[in-house]
């Protein structure tokens, strides 16, 4: 299958085109043009390389410039805002870069009607603040995104069960939860632990780690293993589905840390930030796989452990 990777070189995308490649799939990539996007990509695990297009989705002309060029079986669009803080403090980008660059997709999916899968990557944020008793959250919950990173991606997540029934799309959705490894930046909990821990274990800073809110508790699973899932999603999803990428259970902020430290062998003073404190924070957010794992043949299968010890080795 020729597969079009949509923010190939995001913290994913590299994950996903080796993922494919791996597997006998013709994967083109696309980014957002900028100085340092490369025209091809070299693939870890030597894999080989990829092409890769230029593309800012939120301009239609350059997404159909895109199809032209791939003319792909299927298209996966990873690109978006890296957190949710950073999409916080764009709004308007958020909108742009999440909700109309997947409708510029796929009215231009709809346009060719050749039948090209698009599978959109959403988030598990969509679905906001769900009553503990309400949890672990299944597909056909409510939606309700407290932060302009859910809201956006929610309204990404709209588009395409709209374009799946009205238009007739070929539409499948992802709701990755909270993934991680090596590559993810800073502005992300895991690493940003994993940094400060592994600088402490070097002897490179004294031995006070920053932190936010250490209650809060989310379901946290391993990159590579979400890889698998959107792989799957592509080739037996059913069109205008969604399906939750989780591991199925909550892990408290505070226990990843304590488990970094466990790894790396340190006991470092803790200390809260305000800078680090998040608005509108959830208490404990958590999904059902029963559905990925039922009607793809999907589950999580790397080690929790093994995530945190091969964070701290690449930090």
């Amino acid at each position: 299958m020729r597969v079009l990777i949509v923010g190939v070189t995001g913290f994913a995308g590299g994950y996903l085109a080796r993922e494919l490649s791996r597997t006998g799939d013709e994967v083109w990539g696309a980014a957002r043009p900028k100085s340092e996007t490369p025209s091809r990509l070299v693939l870890d695990g030597g894999v080989g390389e990829i092409p890769v297009l230029p593309c800012d989705v939120t301009d239609a002309a350059q997404v159909a410039a895109a199809l032209d060029r791939s003319s792909p079986e299927a298209v996966v669009l990873l690109a978006g805002l890296a957190s949710p803080p950073q999409a916080d403090r764009n709004a308007s980008q958020a909108y742009a870069v999440h909700a109309m660059g997947a409708v510029n997709l796929l009215e231009e999916t709809a346009r060719r009607g050749s039948g090209t899968r698009v599978l959109l990557v959403t988030s598990g944020e969509i679905y906001g603040a769900v009553p503990e008793s309400e949890l672990p959250v299944r597909e056909d919950a409510a939606l309700r995104p407290t932060t302009v990173y859910a809201s956006s991606k929610a309204a990404a997540d709209l588009a395409g069960r709209a374009f799946a029934l009205a238009k007739e799309v070929d539409v499948v959705r992802a709701r990755p939860f909270n993934h991680t490894g090596p590559g993810q930046t800073t502005d992300f909990v895991c690493p940003d632990f994993a940094a400060q821990v592994a600088s402490i274990a070097r002897g490179d800073r004294e031995p006070v780690i920053e932190v936010g809110n250490l209650e809060s508790r989310r379901d946290f699973t391993d990159v590579r293993d979400v890889v698998r899932g959107y792989a799957a999603a592509l080739r037996r999803g059913r069109s205008g589905e969604a399906y939750n990428l989780c591991r199925g259970r909550a892990v408290a902020v505070g226990d990843v840390l304590r488990d970094l430290c466990a790894i790396a062998g340190i006991e470092p003073e803790v200390r809260t930030a305000a800078n680090r404190q998040r608005r509108a924070e959830i208490a404990a957010s958590f999904g059902d796989p029963g559905k990925a794992r039922a009607e793809l043949g999907w589950e999580t299968a790397i080690p929790w452990r093994k995530t945190l010890g091969d964070l701290l080795a690449s930090a």
